[in-house]
């Protein structure tokens, strides 16, 4: 194992070479070193950074506890190799805090290692720029695109080292790992189009048997992904496929969302133009001989941008997926020390400057909010009873370790599935069904965060044992960790409430 002392020696090594090719000023670059600690000590201080992936450990854990196939737990739209990552990750690390920080710090130096085969570069430098620099994407969040690109990157690096190294089972092993990478995120498909395409078909490369083995190890690795689904059989797999495809088609990004993403996409390239000029000045557009790796990152990026568009909805982290791999050219061009144009990273310092000063500043707020709440009490209150979630945050099924009464968990699912306008219905025919516990919003009710029949229903059949905001000193001001739970005390009634929703679908 390196030492403490080695590690440090090695990234202010990396961060000399990166000052010495870039020309940082001295002050500058030890100012961005202490904000960097601080960037990283803040987020070792939650249990998680982003709600996405408390969702993905909560359906995860439904997997491997109760032994539940997505979607019988609870649903996202995500495929189920996420859920298995995550809920993995979340049982094998005991850490209560920077748990996620430790995955996506580890995922980056994974991604680092198996891009060693596409140049030389200096490791500790390169791992520095995605997570340093990848503040404005949100890196540290270790959400799915972290694991995306790590696993990308392993698919490149088998298929490349098959090409050169004359290993068949490079290629088979390339398949499985698609199959897992492409059950993360169907978007991978399109970020490694190109660049697959090349090491696939490129003269001297081509070869039959090469892609019937890649094919073999992806439908292998499909079958074994799924070979749960095949045993429960009764229609689970295309009950798996038709929640999805039914969530997707209502979840699909308006014209405006998608204008910001491909605004937003527009810009974060501008930042990285210096990178991919560089690359094309140092590296010729090569189709044979030693050179043709080269073109394995640049295709990958200019895969990934409509992959990033694709996705609809304007979200910084989707963009990581571009990043990294340029972060690893910028690194290559660095050890090439190709001398880049006097400022040009003045812009994208400025950007992930200000990520990590927010990014630090958000996660010392939350850590804040979330010891506010006492989730001890409603872990011992409901034990292993189900919890109606009625537009409450998911986090606190995470956070208590809470099981869902139903599988539409996430605050905005079930709006986004049956419209706010009949959104209360699916509640009221879930309340018909009397969970022992319902969470909302803090004061949903009088704030009209809940349906006023919603809520008439749960002043008649339930009594409220626990209320927090946890922006004690905004009382006016809601924050996703506060929250309103509710106990059922009266027994089942047929009133004329009850005669009502039963007949609304």
């Amino acid at each position: 194992m390196v030492s403490f002392s080695r590690m440090k020696q090695r990234m202010l090594e990396s961060l000399a070479q990166g000052a010495e090719i870039t020309k940082i000023p001295v002050p500058l670059l030890c100012s961005i070193l202490l904000l960097a600690l601080c960037y990283f000590a803040s987020y070792s201080v939650l249990p998680f950074s982003n709600g996405d992936i408390a969702y993905y450990v909560i359906i995860g854990r439904g997997i491997l506890r109760d032994h539940l196939l997505p979607y019988s737990y609870a649903f996202d739209h995500k495929p189920l190799a996420v859920y298995l990552v995550y809920a993995v990750w979340d049982q094998i690390i005991p850490l209560s805090y920077g748990k996620f920080e430790l995955l996506a710090c580890l995922l980056m130096g994974a991604f680092v290692w198996f891009c060693r085969a596409f140049g030389p570069f200096n490791k500790g430098l390169a791992w520095l720029i995605l997570t340093v620099g990848g503040s404005v994407f949100g890196i540290l969040d270790a959400n799915t695109e972290t694991v995306l690109v790590a696993g990308e990157a392993l698919f490149l690096r088998l298929l490349y080292q098959g090409n050169t190294q004359g290993k068949l089972l490079q290629f088979f092993g390339a398949g499985l790992v698609f199959a897992g990478i492409v059950n993360v995120n169907y978007l991978s498909a399109v970020c490694l189009f190109l660049p697959s395409l090349f090491l696939f078909l490129a003269s001297g490369w081509f070869r039959i048997r090469h892609i019937l083995l890649a094919a073999l190890g992806l439908v292998t690795g499909l079958a074994l992904l799924f070979a749960p689904y095949f045993v429960v059989g009764h229609g689970a797999l295309q009950a798996y496929f038709s929640m999805q495809s039914a969530f997707l088609h209502h979840y699909g990004a308006s014209l405006k969302a998608r204008m910001r993403s491909v605004l937003r996409c527009a810009i974060y390239t501008v930042l990285l133009f210096p990178v991919l000029q560089g690359w094309i000045r140092v590296f010729p557009l090569a189709l044979k001989g030693e050179d043709r790796k080269t073109l394995v990152l640049l295709l990958w990026f200019l895969s990934s941008l409509p992959a990033v568009i694709l996705s609809g909805h304007p979200f910084e982290h989707y963009f990581i997926l571009c990043f990294a791999p340029a972060a690893i050219m910028a690194a290559i061009l660095f050890e090439k020390k190709y001398v880049f144009p006097t400022y040009c990273f003045v812009p994208f310092t400025f950007f992930f400057v200000g990520g990590m000063i927010q990014d630090t500043r958000k996660n010392i707020d939350e850590r804040l909010y979330y010891s506010r709440v006492d989730y001890a009490f409603l872990s011992k209150e409901i034990g292993t009873q189900k919890v109606l979630n009625i537009r409450g945050s998911h986090e606190t099924f995470y956070l208590a370790d809470l099981r869902p009464f139903d599988v539409y968990l996430f605050p905005t699912h079930i709006d986004i599935l049956f419209g706010k306008e009949n959104a209360w219905k699916r509640y009221m025919q879930d309340l018909l069904r009397r969970p022992a516990y319902v969470i909302t919003p803090y004061a949903g009710c009088a704030r009209n965060l809940v349906e006023p029949v919603v809520c008439q229903w749960l002043a008649t059949h339930y009594t409220r044992i626990y209320s927090l905001n946890t922006r004690h000193a905004r009382p006016e001001k809601d924050q996703r960790f506060s929250l309103d739970l509710y106990k059922l005390t009266l027994p089942e009634q047929h009133d004329d409430l009850a005669n009502q929703t039963h007949s609304l679908q």
